[in-house]
C-alpha cells in the first residue's frame, strides 16, 4: 500500500518484518511503470538488521538482485547492520553519461530517422557484442589507470570534457595488476558497447523538455529545447569479472572477522558464467 506523500515522494508503512517505512521518489505516471518487484524489494530491504531512517528507491528504480535499482539504505554497525557487496548487483562501472550536443529539437527533427539508423548501425550493443578496439595486455593496464583521460589521450574525447567528469574520470591509486587476467582477457574486445542485461542499457538522442533546477541547469549549459545524448553503458565483462573475483574472497575472508553475509550474498558468490 502507497501512501502519497507528495506529486514525487510516495510511503510504504511498516508492515510485517518491516523495520523502517519505505520512500519511492517518482511521479505517479512513473510509477506505475515500474516492475512490481521494486515494491517486493523495497520492503525486504526495509526489513534487514540495523537499518537506519527509511529504505528508498530513487525515480529510475527497478529490479535489482537483492535492492532494487536505485535503492538507497543506511545501516549502523552498532544496531546489528548488515554489510552486503552485492545488494544491488555484483558488478562495477555500470554508469550514464550524458553529452551536450549543441543542438536544439529543430535541428534533428527532420533527420532523427536517419540517425538513429546510423546509431544502430556503428554502436555495438547486446551480450557478447565486440567493439572495433581491441586493446593488448599494456594498453588494459593504461586504461584502468587513467580511465577517460586514456580516451582523451587516444582522441575519443577533448581535455575539457574531463573537466565535466568526476574525479576527471579517473581514480587516483588505481592498481591495474589487482584485476585478473580474466578480467582483463574478457574486456578487451568490448570497449566501447552498450552491452545488456537488467539495466535497461541504453543510447538515447533525447532533448530537455523542462527545468527544476535552473542553478544546477545554468552550470551545465542547458536549457529547454537543447539535445543531449544520454549513454548508460553496461560494466561489460570486465566489471562483471571484477565483482564475481572479489565478492569469492569476500565470502572466505567475512567469518574471519565476523561476519556472517546473508544467504543472497552467498548465492551470488558463485554466479553463472556470462
Amino acid at each position: 500500500m502507497l501512501n502519497k506523500l507528495t506529486d514525487t515522494l510516495w510511503r510504504i508503512e511498516p508492515r510485517t518484518a518491516m523495520r523502517v517505512p519505505g520512500l519511492l521518489f517518482a511521479e505517479e505516471t512513473l510509477l506505475r511503470t515500474m516492475d512490481e518487484k521494486v515494491y517486493e524489494q523495497l520492503c525486504n530491504v526495509a526489513s534487514l538488521p540495523g537499518i537506519v531512517g527509511t529504505a528508498c528507491a530513487m525515480p529510475d528504480a527497478h529490479w535489482g538482485y537483492g535492492f532494487p535499482i536505485s535503492g538507497v539504505a543506511a545501516f549502523d554497525p552498532k544496531e546489528g547492520g548488515v554489510i552486503s557487496a552485492g545488494g544491488v548487483g555484483f558488478d562495477i562501472s555500470c554508469g550514464v553519461r550524458t553529452l551536450h550536443t549543441g543542438l536544439k529539437r529543430c535541428d534533428i527533427e527532420t533527420v532523427k530517422q536517419a540517425l538513429a539508423d546510423h546509431l544502430f548501425k556503428r554502436i555495438p550493443a547486446g551480450l557478447g557484442s565486440a567493439g572495433e578496439l581491441h586493446l593488448a595486455a599494456r594498453e588494459m593496464d593504461a586504461i584502468l589507470k587513467g580511465g577517460a583521460g586514456w580516451a582523451v589521450r587516444q582522441g575519443y574525447g577533448l581535455e575539457a570534457d574531463l573537466d565535466r567528469i568526476e574525479e576527471r574520470g579517473h581514480m587516483a591509486g588505481a592498481e591495474p595488476d589487482k584485476v585478473s587476467e580474466r578480467t582483463k582477457e574478457r574486456q578487451k574486445r568490448e570497449m566501447g558497447t552498450l552491452g545488456s542485461g537488467n539495466h535497461y542499457h541504453y543510447l538515447e538522442v533525447q532533448h530537455v523538455v523542462a527545468i527544476y533546477e535552473p542553478t544546477a541547469a545554468a552550470s551545465y549549459r542547458l536549457a529547454e529545447g537543447d539535445v543531449v545524448i544520454s549513454i548508460h553503458c553496461g560494466s561489460r565483462g570486465l566489471g562483471h569479472q571484477i565483482g564475481t573475483d572479489y565478492l569469492k574472497e569476500m565470502v572466505i575472508a567475512a567469518p574471519r572477522h565476523g561476519i556472517t553475509l546473508p544467504d543472497r550474498e552467498l548465492a551470488c558468490a558463485a554466479p553463472a558464467a556470462t
